[in-house]
């Protein structure tokens, strides 16, 4: 193949492979920097990048909030032009010290030192192509950022400028960040009653709004957006797929939907259960005790949106750190009929369920490993009984509310006979991780899209949770990706973005045909050797052949989506 022949620097100085031709209808001059926007409550001065000849704006303020309250379009200062050259304040990182660490990975987010935290945070930023202005009418992405719901930003960490080049520069990028923690994601009857109930969801739909409202003048075409995330990220996706019951666009009167397609990147279910069940309502009244605000006179949630911001933050990690190793507390919320998440995903994904046309899903084939108690890791223990009582200690850690039968049931589903020796319950619980937290989501997302959904896995090096970001965010040629392996995996996202089908890679002709989920086939991006600088060796598998611990993966995710699922909070 002639792809797998060119150098990375070929490719830098080409700038990208043959794509589909520009939908430029006009153009600023492409060696100017952008006009000023007037977002009607804001005017912003973006940048011109000569190095990669786009655009930027930085830290635009897309909405205001008060805490946990509903979004809101931000105050109007029009009086002066703001400069969108700096990136903004993120989100509180739910006490998080600025380094996070998944086991086994090393950092997968470094803040530099003076980075801001601000409840003030709702902001974007923008990449789009030199000289894109109205009427171009480019296709947009949406990028959400993951984390767990309590980490990350749309900020430093993250950049699409590589990824925009290698499509062909001719792609509108929008990265935009939401509450964390329990500054977005507070349930609890109390805070139904005087706030909003996902709060960090509603946060990133407003983004949605405004990108409707706002993209094409910055050269975006608000109809043709997808929206694209990975871990928490590709959780808000699925979960903005199925908000209120897929009526998204009847629900808020709109005359156009948000978006017109999705794609997500190992899909984060935890479990998710309803706004005042015991459950939700007893990591309400944690919150409240860690803070002081349990015996408030003025209320605990007046208490607490009174408390200063330092303080919930530290609260919320501690209690997180107290739970078992791999669970979540602040996480989305079911609200019921009417509300944004009407029910368990298990049950919405279905079609006639969907505020999507097209869906793209990817998963890796190690989801698990970096959620998993890293102590387990090296256990020799060959005892049955012993093993038997250490995976069910680590279970009944991870996924609480099951009963005694459910998590023999599950055990079964994950055979001691199957594991390697070493480290035994490690395996079994990493890979019952994977399938349960972020595998099956991406599955039962993609099948209920059936003849419209793609469905992928990456098995490039490690195959880690998260490790698939570098092939995409960033400098995306850093790590010395061969040019093959790079753009059999990326370019599948550009393709999709640009026109909705993966197949319509503009970068090579190296994958073979995709064929959509209802076939049941999926494609394995896999390599020749696990080096990073190994060439691709895409191909299509059939899921029902893929194996988890002697059953397929097909009927791994059914049993998570069968009676289980209701403890299970899937």
């Amino acid at each position: 193949m002639l792809v797998g022949l060119l150098s990375t620097a070929a490719v830098l100085a080409a700038g990208s492979f043959a794509s589909p031709t520009p939908r430029l209808a006009k153009r600023n001059s492409p060696n100017e920097p952008p006009p000023v926007i007037d977002l009607g409550y804001s005017r912003v001065q973006g940048y011109l990048n000569e190095t990669n000849s786009q655009y930027y704006w930085k830290g635009v303020r897309f909405a205001s909030a008060d805490r946990f309250q509903a979004p809101r379009t931000p105050d109007a200062h029009t009086s002066v032009v703001t400069n969108a050259t700096e990136y903004g304040p993120t989100c509180w990182q739910a006490g998080f010290d600025g380094q996070i660490t998944l086991e086994g990975q090393g950092p997968i987010i470094n803040f530099p030192a003076n980075t801001i935290q601000s409840e003030d945070c709702l902001v974007l930023d923008i990449n789009a192509p030199a000289g894109a202005c109205e009427g171009s009418n480019l296709p947009v992405m949406i990028w959400i950022h993951g984390g767990g719901y309590v980490f990350g930003s749309a900020g430093p960490t993250t950049d699409f400028a590589d990824f925009v080049t290698n499509a062909g520069n001719n792609i509108v990028v929008v990265q935009l960040q939401y509450r964390l923690g329990p500054f977005g994601f507070l349930g609890g009857q109390a805070t139904k009653d005087f706030g909003v109930l996902n709060a960090g969801l509603l946060d990133q739909q407003f983004g949605f709004q405004w990108v409707q409202k706002h993209i094409s003048k910055f050269g975006g075409d608000p109809s043709h957006v997808t929206i694209w995330g990975e871990s928490a990220g590709a959780g808000s996706v699925m979960n903005h797929v199925i908000a209120y019951g897929g009526k998204t666009q009847q629900k808020l009167g709109l005359s156009q939907p948000l978006f017109e397609a999705a794609a997500a990147s190992s899909v984060f279910l935890p479990s998710q259960w309803k706004y005042d069940s015991d459950i939700v309502e007893g990591i309400y009244n944690s919150l409240a005790n860690a803070t002081d605000c349990a015996n408030s006179t003025v209320g605990t949630f007046r208490c607490l949106q009174a408390t200063d911001a330092a303080i919930i933050s530290s609260a919320g990690v501690n209690l997180s750190e107290a739970i078992g190793y791999g669970s979540w507390l602040w996480v989305p919320v079911i609200e019921g009929k009417g509300g944004f998440l009407e029910d368990r995903a298990s049950v919405l994904l279905k079609p006639g369920n969907l505020n999507a046309r097209k869906f793209l899903g990817m998963s890796n084939t190690n989801e698990g490993y970096g959620a998993t108690d890293p102590t387990l890791l090296n256990d020799t223990t060959t005892d049955t009984t012993k093993l038997a009582q250490q995976f069910d200690a680590a279970l009944k850690s991870y996924l609480p509310y099951l009963t005694s039968a459910e998590r023999q049931e599950v055990a079964q589903q994950y055979p001691i006979a199957d594991a390697p020796q070493k480290g035994n319950t490690f395996s079994r619980i990493s890979q019952m991780i994977a399938d349960a937290t972020f595998l099956c989501g991406d599955y039962w997302t993609t099948e209920a899209f059936g003849s419209s959904g793609w469905k992928g896995q990456f098995n490039y090096g490690t195959a880690y949770h998260a490790t698939d970001v570098a092939w995409y965010e960033g400098p995306i040629w850093a790590d010395g990706h061969s040019v093959s392996a790079l753009n059999s995996f990326t370019g599948t996202f550009e393709g999709f973005i640009q026109t909705y089908d993966p197949n319509n890679n503009p970068a090579t002709k190296l994958n073979p045909y995709w064929p959509t989920y209802d076939t049941y086939n999926e494609m394995y991006f896999n390599t020749t050797t696990r080096s990073l600088s190994s060439e691709a060796a895409p191909h299509i598998v059939d899921t029902k052949t893929l194996m988890s611990f002697g059953s397929s993966q097909v009927a791994k995710c059914d049993f998570w989506r069968g009676p289980i699922s209701v403890n299970a909070g899937l």
